[in-house]
């Protein structure tokens, strides 16, 4: 796997022109840590964070217009056939939280910790935790006990009633990539 199989795209960019309230806007509506800054031929630019805009705004003799005046121009990219190992020990081995993805020196995409995690996580692992969360927001906090194995979940748990044992098996199914669930009532602990 590559980081261009886990990669976000396309990218969400700024240019060096970009007023820097306008970047500012990007990264609180979009909960990101920073934009890529990419010039006239998409090539990468620098990177600006949220630190370099509140850093820049707080200086006390200038404030700065654009982008230009705050981003980072040693920018950190991987490229687009990076194996994701790779990605990851850069992501954390500099503590960045994401990272422009580049091909040919043009930014394709961005690729995050979280890009990496949904990657690297089975999906049957995923959709085991998005059952269980649905039976404690539903059916109410318990030691539910939920395995999903190429799409076959099994619920054990303890039951009040019939009408409980049903609603688990309807929300497990609930679950996109959930493909058949067994329900199991267990003794309740003494």
């Amino acid at each position: 796997m590559r980081a261009f199989d886990v990669m976000s795209a396309p990218a969400l960019t700024v240019s060096p022109r970009t007023t820097v309230e306008k970047a500012a806007a990007l990264l609180a509506e979009h909960g990101f840590a920073a934009l890529p800054v990419i010039g006239d031929n998409g090539e990468l630019a620098g990177v600006v964070s949220g630190e370099d805009l509140l850093r820049e705004q707080l200086r006390t003799r200038r404030t700065a217009q654009r982008v230009a005046d705050a981003m980072n121009p040693c920018a950190v990219a991987v490229d687009a056939d990076m194996p994701v190992g790779e990605v990851a020990r850069q992501l954390l081995g500099h503590h960045y939280r994401s990272l422009p993805v580049v091909c040919d020196g043009v930014v394709v995409g961005v690729v995050s910790r979280e890009d990496l995690l949904r990657a690297l996580t089975p999906q049957d692992e995923v959709n085991a935790a998005r059952v269980s969360k649905l039976l404690c927001d539903n059916l109410g906090a318990r030691p539910w006990d939920v395995v999903v194995l190429g799409g076959a979940a099994t619920v054990l748990g303890v039951f009040h009633n019939h009408d409980e044992e049903l609603a688990a098996r309807d929300l497990a199914a609930s679950v996109p990539g959930v493909r058949s669930v067994v329900v199991q009532p267990c003794a309740s602990p003494a």
